[in-house]
């Protein structure tokens, strides 16, 4: 164990990082505001990650050189009074306002929100949410920005045990150096694999950003000052190459950039550098040190903390988006706040209560049990809804409708066990080889009586009591596809074997596209059952069916596993060689890769093309109309109007809707069916149609809907292959 030394010349307060978190927190700041035009703001995060590797790196390696120890009890003590009591007013007064000011059915998720945040694990949490952080952003938790303090503060428990570790013998520095080499190419390695397989991982988990904090941490161990062991001029260029890679990211990066990537190495790089040049008397640094920029480095804690639930809540408490001006004026009042909590919290807790200082157990104590407090305050919302409706046993059974008001009611209810889904890769009888002979003569559509459609009603007024789906399930009310495992993932890219239907059915429908495909095959399975159909499904989310080169949003990247997916499909359809093709895509989830295909005219023809690929009769479903807002949640705020929750026409049938099938359908000769009317019922679109819940968030039908639409395909599907009823 190596002898204590004395403390080092750079151990000072260094005034340039307190204005590095004065730049980093401005930018975040801006970059959640929409001001300035700093689109890739949240470069911020990386540059506070790097600092942080610095600031405890440094820390611990000279409390273990001065007294050949690290105090883990003491580290975690002075964590707990630096972070702990600014966070949780945050976080109790957010809980509150957010109670009392979101949508009741949301309460519950944004209570679980908050008691994550609480115990360190937000990051997990909205990992495992479908969505990136980007996307995430558009329709946000107040509690999202305490991923990254998450991260950080899982970074605190498990750095201090590094140090212990290898901290060692009089060669100690070096050693930890070699460890964290280790570590930076090992987590940036790991952060380059899930940026492309899973990028919400990449964005959110500590073992994908320690390289960055690992990084600060090269830099004190190296040690920091380095402008005084190197040529004056390299260090001046240095730091000015480092400012300006953070300017850089700020200005030319964005959202569609995948994140954190290589990319991240800009400003990543960019704040190691300012950290490892130190002040200098014409270096970039000398910007760092101005007052302003160092004042808000000094509340820049407190900044982060409030400066988010304020933009997220505002809105609600207005009751509309605020305009650039409104934002402004949102960000000098999180100033405002934060200076009042640096000053009322933060200090005091830091600084002026020596007793606590001096009995670091009692820190950590009633640290943990502040946090323990704030999820208990925080879950209760989960275990009441908070007046939604509960829905009864029978709305909640699988496929349950109204009896009085279906025309096919024999053909609801519990699931058929003689129609049960094949889910499997293995050769079964629900495999491609078990179809009949395309040879066999095979029923069409039109033998069985046909129901009399009743007019559809959109509902104004009260949300009933007896809603279907009740409003506490209409979120959940998926296709069963999702949970057999009949809805391919993205990084899927061969499709399952999935049957459904009548398996011995000797009429075969195929259901192909995206999610928006999947939410026709409740309809779909009720008409199959009532037919003696045999239904397969291909279908993958945010997959267009298309002969064009996209990207997906959440991977950040040429969708390849949708091209992939889509050929397999045609190998597979080729072989079923099923009696009717059903395929069906949301116009508004393509992404061309070329900014030149992004047309109504291209897309459709390069869906046009696939469709031209099929055999038998196929036949492209119009997408239904865009709700634009989680109906659900609008409805649970407005339960005593839903018209509040009406959809106008322009948003309903935005981006040009039924031109992209139009287009295709023409190109390949397939028939087209179009139920959009059936679907936006009224002016605007009512979003309760013949008391059911029309859609399940943004862009999906509930399938308590989408079954009752099984009479208005059933007619589509006679007219399209000329059958009479």
């Amino acid at each position: 164990m190596s002898a204590p030394v004395p403390p080092r010349a750079h151990d000072a307060f260094r005034a340039d990082i307190e204005g590095m978190r004065g730049l980093a927190v401005a930018i975040v700041v801006l970059f959640h505001a929409g001001l300035a035009g700093v689109a890739g703001g949240f470069v911020g995060v990386d540059v506070f990650f790097v600092i942080s590797g610095f600031l405890i790196t440094g820390l611990l390696l000279r409390e273990r050189e001065r007294s050949g120890r690290i105090a883990l009890l003491s580290f975690y003590a002075r964590r707990a009074r630096r972070l702990l009591p600014a966070a949780i007013v945050v976080l109790v007064v957010t809980l509150v306002a957010a109670m009392n000011l979101i949508a009741p059915l949301d309460r519950p998720g944004v209570g679980l929100d908050g008691a994550a945040a609480a115990i360190s694990i937000g990051n997990i949490r909205f990992a495992l949410a479908s969505g990136d952080y980007f996307a995430t952003v558009a329709a946000p938790s107040p509690f999202l920005h305490f991923w990254s303090l998450a991260v950080e503060e899982q970074f605190y428990l498990v750095w201090p045990a590094l140090i212990l570790l290898v901290a060692r013998g009089r060669h100690a520095r070096a050693i930890v150096a070699v460890a964290l080499v280790g570590i930076v190419i090992a987590s940036f390695g790991a952060n380059l694999i899930l940026t492309d397989l899973a990028a919400n991982w990449a964005f959110y988990s500590l073992p994908t950003r320690a390289w960055e904090l690992g990084l600060g941490g090269l830099v004190a161990v190296i040690g920091s000052g380095a402008a005084g062991r190197v040529p004056p001029f390299v260090s001046i260029a240095a730091g000015w190459l480092g400012l300006a890679a953070i300017g850089f990211a700020t200005m030319a990066f964005d959202s569609s950039l995948a994140w954190p990537g290589v990319a991240a190495l800009v400003p990543s790089l960019g704040a190691a550098a300012l950290l490892a040049t130190g002040p200098s008397r014409f270096g970039a640094n000398r910007i760092l040190t101005l007052t302003p920029v160092r004042a808000l480095g000094k509340i820049s804690y407190s900044l982060y903390l409030v400066h988010w639930p304020i933009l997220v809540l505002a809105p609600f408490l207005t009751g509309a988006p605020p305009d650039d001006l409104s934002r402004a004026c949102l960000v000098a009042v999180s100033v405002g706040l934060a200076a009042l909590s640096w000053a009322a919290i933060e200090t005091p807790f830091r600084t002026a209560l020596p007793r606590l200082a001096h009995q670091p157990g009692r820190s950590v104590s009633i640290g943990l049990a502040a946090m323990l407090a704030v999820v208990v305050l925080a879950v209760g919302p989960s275990i009441d809804v908070g007046g939604a409706h509960v829905a009864t046993a029978a709305e909640q059974a699988d496929g349950a409708t109204d009896p009085s008001a279906d025309p096919w009611p024999s053909d609801d209810g519990g699931a058929d066990p003689s129609v049960s889904p094949s889910a499997t890769t293995s050769a079964s009888a629900s495999a491609p080889g078990s179809v009949p002979p395309s040879g066999a003569p095979s029923p069409v559509p039109g033998a069985t009586p046909r129901p009399t459609p009743r007019p559809d009603v959109g509902l104004t007024g009260p949300l009933p009591a007896d809603v279907r789906p009740s409003l506490v399930d209409a979120r959940g009310d998926e296709e069963r596809l999702r949970r057999d495992g009949c809805l391919a993932y993205e990084m899927v890219t061969k499709p399952a074997d999935c049957v459904y239907g009548v398996r011995a059915g000797r009429f075969t429908v195929a259901l192909v596209g995206d999610s928006h495909a999947a939410q026709w095959f409740p309809a779909l399975e009720r008409l199959a059952k009532h037919e003696g159909w045999r239904i397969v499904t291909f279908v993958k989310v945010a997959c267009p069916f298309i002969d064009m080169r996209v990207a997906n949003t959440a991977l950040k990247r040429e969708y390849r596993e949708c091209a992939a997916f889509n050929e397999a499909t045609i190998d597979r359809l080729r072989s079923i060689r099923p009696d009717l093709t059903l395929v069906s895509m949301s116009r508004i989830a393509i992404h061309p890769l070329s900014a030149d295909d992004d047309t109504v005219a291209a897309k459709g023809a390069a869906v046009g093309r696939m469709l031209d690929r099929l055999t038998g009769r196929v036949a492209i479903i119009v997408d239904t109309p865009y709700a634009g807002w989680d109906v659900p949640g609008c409805l649970s705020a407005h339960e005593d109007d839903v018209t509040a929750c009406a959809i106008p026409r322009s948003t309903a049938f935005t981006d040009h809707l039924g031109g992209l099938e139009t287009v295709a359908a023409k190109a390949s000769g397939a028939g087209r069916i179009d139920l959009t009317k059936r679907v936006c019922v009224g002016s605007p679109c009512s979003v309760v149609v013949n008391g059911m819940i029309v859609f399940r968030d943004i862009g999906h039908l509930t399938a308590t809907f989408s079954r009752s639409l099984a009479p208005a395909l059933d007619g589509a599907i006679i007219r399209l292959l000329g059958v009479a009823g």
